[in-house]
């Protein structure tokens, strides 16, 4: 167990919409309306990533203590106090003009599913982890805009090839998008801003205590730890083939870690926590560590037949010429920089990056 004193990381702020915010807010009065005092609650995933937009699915998360909950919400077992939190408080909800669609209460992260003026929502209750996941991924976003194009290309393309879903068997959204980053950091396109976790550790914990995280992350890196800045762009074409042709990165040996930055073998003492006591339908399964909870991998969701699916759509891709479309900065990007292009150099104060296509 880690000792509480060892948690010394808040949860993040989140830059949502006026869209989300709203619901943010509605949400937070029917939690008080429930007499639960010191709540918060957070947005997170693609509709505050900066990888979705408009119609992206609104995930919220209640975040109140727990020695409130167990004054005021009737429970009898620890496992059940969220689930009862959450019923408890949809009579609350509904009071405050939302409308509950469905109770989930028995999955291992509980929901409801909620509706208000049209909108959906899904709510949990002190699963705070994702709240740091999303700050990560809106980091990226912020540090290239490929990287959110070549994502939006990628989520495209698996849904068109059926490759996509968790609840389907396939990879979800958000783990599309760490194999993407992934690729850009190898290719130069991105730095690795998790760099410094082991030596600078932050920890986060459940109010339980019985977990922990090292959710260290390098918000401003420096010019030491930047990668070269890139104008020509990635394309669909050269991530299926970093991921199929075996030259840089090997399908079921290597790991897809966004918080080491680099190709690793499974086998390496910085995986040493992650799950491989996996289905067992194919051996050769591709490895994707989430860049906090270190021992979740991500192929966990695959049901039978979905890795090779992958393998099988990605070779396809990596053999398509017309896949080669180059997702490139708007214009604007590099009007709003305070640095000039010239040659094959881009210029600003105190440090020159070379210009070279991300192949």
């Amino acid at each position: 167990m880690i000792s509480r004193s060892a948690l010394t990381v808040s949860v993040p702020r989140i830059q949502c919409s006026e869209r989300v915010t709203d619901l943010k807010n509605r949400i937070r009065q029917a939690a008080l309306r429930a007499r639960f005092e010191r709540v918060e609650v957070h947005a997170f995933g693609s509709s505050v990533n900066g990888f979705g937009d408009e119609t992206s699915d609104i995930d919220l998360v209640l975040d109140v203590p727990e020695e409130i909950l167990e004054q005021i919400v009737p429970w009898n077992y620890v496992r059940d106090l969220i689930p009862a939190t959450l019923d408890y408080l949809s009579d609350y909800l509904v009071q405050e003009g939302f409308q509950v669609r469905e109770k989930v209460l028995s999955a291992k992260v509980p929901i409801l599913k909620l509706t208000i003026d049209g909108v959906e929502c899904d709510l949990s209750c002190n699963n705070l982890l994702p709240v740091f996941n999303t700050k990560l991924l809106s980091l990226y976003a912020e540090k290239d805009h490929r990287v959110v194009e070549m994502a939006r290309r990628v989520k495209t393309w698996a849904k068109k090839e059926g490759v996509h879903g968790a609840t389907n068997g396939h990879l979800s959204s958000y783990t599309f998008g760490l194999m993407v980053i992934f690729y850009m950091q190898q290719k130069g396109g991105l730095p690795c801003l998790q760099t410094n976790a082991d030596n600078h550790p932050q920890w986060y914990g459940e109010r339980n205590g019985r977990k922990a995280w090292n959710v260290f992350i390098d918000e401003t890196p420096t010019a030491e730890t930047e990668l070269k800045h890139y104008r020509d762009a990635a394309n669909l074409r050269g991530f299926a083939q970093f991921l199929t042709d075996e030259k840089d990165f090997i399908w079921g040996r290597d790991v897809i870690s966004v918080r080491q930055g680099k190709v690793l073998p499974i086998d390496s003492r910085c995986f040493r926590e992650l799950n491989r006591r996996l289905r067992d339908w194919d051996d050769n399964l591709l490895h994707i560590e989430d860049p906090f909870d270190i021992a979740r991998n991500l192929c966990c969701v695959f049901s039978p037949g979905s890795n090779r699916r992958l393998w099988n759509a990605l070779k396809r891709l990596a053999e398509d010429p017309g896949a080669a479309t180059p997702v490139s900065y708007p214009a604007a990007h590099f009007q709003s920089e305070p640095s000039r292009v010239a040659g094959n150099s881009i210029s600003s104060p105190g440090r020159t990056w070379e210009v070279c296509p991300l192949s």
